[in-house]
């Protein structure tokens, strides 16, 4: 399993020391909290240095990001010990400072609020957004059009899961490239992400065999059928269905200046003409890789292959024609 990142790795710290129950030393701190790298008693003395050397760094920086974004960390002493120093945060002491967002910062919220809109945290995402922006001053606000990715099969996904849980069979219109479009009865068995979009597992009844189905692709709603527990999901084989190799494509897209960073890493530098600059990206699932480049808002563009370069055109008319409604 990889290391948890520097972010989730701050959460874990913050988390760990506001549920202490009195204070957590330095030892108990690089022993408990994931993201650092925990004594092995095997290491030789150097290597045990330059371990513990790599741990006092990163737990500095730690203290220093939870200090300068208002985290009340606090560093007290045994009672007994003087020496041995510990760490603990007092949750009744933390006050969230005032949120002041600029035009483009609430636009970004509203774009996740969005996102979230028809799904199971729609309520709660709206309500965030009311909060910050009643408390922000009031000043132009910038129409965001293409923003926010393609959100088909949005709500597929609460059903789906609810339905899994309940060990219930449901029914929904999918279009594939090899049947079309046509009503599936489905066993539900897992939820699975592959490569960024979101997968069903489960057990088509019509056919006799498990299927895999893309969310993006069924339409309209999920709708439960016959009772629940009528069948039990089996246990480990859902992944199995979705261990074929993803086949490797390529694109050659444009970004403007200042746009498209996480495309930048990704791709292989081409040239530069005129305001775009010219990258080879690879990639697997072609609506991700459209729903990315719409997410640019004209920054992006796709040069080849032609049939994504289409799919792009046709979905920002979409887009500005329902803005325009």
């Amino acid at each position: 399993m990889p290391a948890p990142d520097a972010a989730e790795r701050l959460l874990n710290l913050l988390i760990a020391l506001t549920h202490a129950p009195l204070r957590m030393t330095r030892a108990e701190i690089r022993a408990t909290v994931a993201g650092y790298d925990p004594v092995d008693d095997h290491d030789d003395s150097e290597t045990a240095r330059k371990r513990t050397a790599a741990f006092e760094r990163m737990f500095e920086r730690d203290k220093d990001d939870l200090r300068r974004i208002g985290v009340p960390l606090r560093t007290v002493t045994d009672a007994t010990h003087g020496d041995e120093i510990g760490y603990v945060i007092d949750a009744g002491d933390g006050v969230m400072p005032p949120i002041s967002l600029t035009a483009v910062e609430r636009a970004i919220v509203a774009v996740a609020a969005d996102y979230w809109q028809c799904a199971a945290l729609g309520t709660d995402a709206r309500r965030a957004l009311v909060k910050i922006t009643s408390s922000t001053a009031r000043i132009e606000e910038i129409p965001v059009y293409l923003a926010a990715r393609s959100t088909a099969g949005v709500d597929a996904a609460p059903a789906l899961a609810q339905a899994i849980a309940d060990g219930q069979a449901v029914q929904f219109i999918y279009t594939s490239a090899s049947s079309g479009r046509a009503r599936r009865t489905v066993e539900p068995w897992r939820l699975v992400v592959r490569g960024g979009p979101l997968y069903l597992v489960g057990l088509d009844r019509d056919r006799g065999e498990p299927r895999t189905y893309r969310l993006s692709r069924i339409e309209g709603t999920v709708s439960p059928i016959g009772e629940r527990g009528a069948f039990v999901a089996p246990v480990g084989l859902a992944g199995v269905y979705l261990t074929a190799s993803v086949p490797s494509l390529t694109a050659r897209i444009g970004l403007r200046a200042e746009s498209g960073h996480a495309l930048r890493r990704r791709g292989r530098f081409l040239e530069s003409k005129g305001e775009w600059d010219l990258y080879e990206v690879q990639y697997s699932d072609t609506d991700s890789l459209r729903d990315e480049i719409l997410g640019l808002s004209g920054a992006g563009r796709i040069i080849s292959p032609l049939s994504l370069a289409e799919a792009v055109i046709t979905h920002a008319r979409a887009a500005l024609e329902a803005a325009r409604a």
